[in-house]
């Protein structure tokens, strides 16, 4: 799965280097991510900004149920 992800030609080589890079490889590429949101709500709106929060909600109760579930 990652050899594809790696072959996509901009973010395989950010990935790439995030993942087998140093540790402020690493932050740089949580800062790209950040502008990267950044600028879709600049671009797009508030429906940028509300999206990945919704999808964020759903994990964070997923695990909540999850972890309460299992003893």
């Amino acid at each position: 799965m990652l050899r594809i992800l790696y072959s996509v030609p901009l973010i395989g080589w950010l990935l790439q280097d995030a993942i087998e890079g140093p540790v402020s490889s690493r932050l740089w590429f949580l800062a790209n991510l950040g502008m990267l949101w950044f600028l879709a709500v600049y671009f797009f709106g508030v429906a940028a900004f509300i999206f990945p929060l919704l999808a964020l909600a759903g994990i964070v109760l997923t695990s909540i149920v999850v972890l309460t579930l299992v003893r």
